[in-house]
Order: C-alpha cells, then sequence, then structure tokens
C-alpha cells in the first residue's frame, strides 16, 4: 500500500485555487516503472500458530514494485505476475510461517515439539469484479521436506480514502492438508503422555479465518506510517487441539507500525 500513497502525497502539495485538470493530474499520476518503499518498524505477533503468548520484534519494512507486476514485500511476501489482465491476475507467491522454538514454548517446552521457521512456494489466482473489490485464492507448499500445504481464499476491499489516508479491509480463511494440521496442532504419543492428554491428529481442513486492517497514513510527500492490524479465529479442529487449550488461546492478533520513506 505504501508504495500507492504517490497520488495522495501529491494532492497534498496542490495549492487552493489551482487548476482543476493540473489538480486531477497531480491527484493521480501514472504509475511509475519502479516503487519502492523502506523503513523500520515493529512487529507484535503470537510467539506460534495458536499462541498464547507474544511477543515484539523490530522488522525492516520493504515493499518493491516493478510495474505493478513483481512486488516483494514484508506484510505479503513476493508476488509475480504471470497473468495481468483487467479483470484477471495470477501468477507466483512466495512467503514466510512462523516456527515455534523452546524459548517460545515457554513451561511446555519439555512437553511440545519444536519446529523451524518455513518458506513457501506456490500460485495464485485473483479476480476483481469492479474497481475496489478482488477476490483471490492461493495455493503454497513448504520449500523445506515438511509435506505441509496451505490453501487461503480471501476478499479484500480498497476503502474510501480518509483524507489523504489509504485504507483496506481483507478477510479470508487459510487451510491445511493433514500434515500440515498436525505440524500445528497435533499431539503424538509420546507428547500426549507427559501432559497427561490424548494423541491429538486432526485431518485437513480449515486452521484459521482472519481479518486484517492495512492503512498508509501520509506524513510529507515521500514519508508516511504504514499500519497493518490482524485478527484471526481459529477453527474448531485447531481449537479443539490439547495443545490449544492447554497453552493457547483461539484468537491470534498481530499488529505492525512502521516509518517509511517512499518513491
Amino acid at each position: 500500500m505504501p508504495a500507492r500513497a504517490d497520488g495522495a502525497a501529491a494532492a497534498a502539495e496542490t495549492k487552493p485555487g489551482s487548476d482543476p485538470a493540473t489538480t486531477a493530474q497531480a491527484a493521480a499520476p501514472p504509475p511509475e516503472p519502479f516503487a519502492y518503499t523502506l523503513g523500520l518498524g515493529a512487529l507484535r505477533y503470537p510467539r506460534w500458530l495458536g499462541a498464547k503468548s507474544q511477543r515484539t520484534i523490530p522488522i525492516p519494512y520493504v515493499d518493491l514494485n516493478w510495474q505493478d507486476r513483481v512486488e516483494l514485500s514484508t506484510t505479503d511476501g513476493l508476488r509475480v505476475d504471470l497473468l495481468h489482465g483487467q479483470h484477471w491476475h495470477g501468477g507466483l507467491v512466495g512467503t514466510l510461517t512462523w516456527g515455534r522454538s523452546r524459548h517460545d514454548l515457554g513451561s511446555a517446552a519439555s512437553q511440545l515439539p519444536t519446529f523451524d521457521t518455513t518458506a513457501q512456494a506456490g500460485v495464485y489466482l485473483e479476480y476483481a469484479p469492479m474497481e475496489p473489490l478482488s477476490l483471490g485464492l492461493r495455493w503454497r507448499r513448504d520449500l523445506q521436506a515438511t509435506g505441509v500445504v496451505y490453501g487461503d481464499l480471501y476478499a479484500e476491499w480498497d476503502l474510501p480514502r480518509l483524507g489523504y489516508v489509504e485504507h483496506s479491509l481483507k478477510g479470508g480463511v487459510e487451510g491445511m492438508n493433514g500434515r500440515g494440521m498436525r505440524r500445528f496442532f497435533g499431539l503424538d504419543a509420546a507428547s500426549a503422555a507427559a501432559l497427561g492428554q490424548s494423541p491429538y491428529a486432526p485431518g485437513r481442513g480449515a486452521s484459521q479465518y482472519t481479518l486484517e486492517y492495512q492503512a498508509f497514513v501520509p506524513t510529507s510527500a515521500h514519508t508516511g506510517v504504514a499500519l497493518d492490524f490482524s485478527w484471526g479465529k481459529l477453527s474448531s479442529s485447531a481449537r479443539q487441539s490439547p495443545v490449544i487449550q492447554s497453552y493457547g488461546a483461539p484468537v491470534q492478533r498481530s499488529i505492525m507500525a512502521a516509518f517509511v520513506l517512499h518513491y
């Protein structure tokens, strides 16, 4: 989103009484062949998928966009358009999924298994029936040999501007194959015995429902504040896991804020 804020910044510099045509051009400049946003911020998020506790880390904020066909973003990962039509977009995606360390598990470190952060690669297809609305789906697979496959359906709405503030709302449902559900929410026999619980091996299906709000607040022609608020609720099969019931929480929240420079 920050890379799309140049129009709002240009409009903010237009003086009262200027020519309407000139004002319109300033408010909606042609897209740049290459746009970039760089900054520094902080992210607060659950220590692992389903965790009750959270942690806060500093993060570099990056959003690189080439002709709106290739984008690398801190919030959305990598996107490469191979299908670039008026209503249809599709191509390749790359993302990350946080792991679970012994430090993250705290008092449960000796009972629950840990796993590494993984990178995923996959494809996406998106349809925009009207200008502010996009509907899409993604399919991704861990690049490491975990056998985990992810899928999600989403809808994104570009909300009307609040002055020069650009913002959007995105809702979706995420799912995994059986290996993924067991990796994040399952409990094998050894761990179950250590916790005094019954083993739990959920099958494939939905893992989480999410609602996300993103905003960009310009502070000058080339600076601003990027915000991202995410709220999620685990699906019933994930919530029923003894791991979640004993050490986690069904509601997952995260927030990111960064001060950025964009061109």
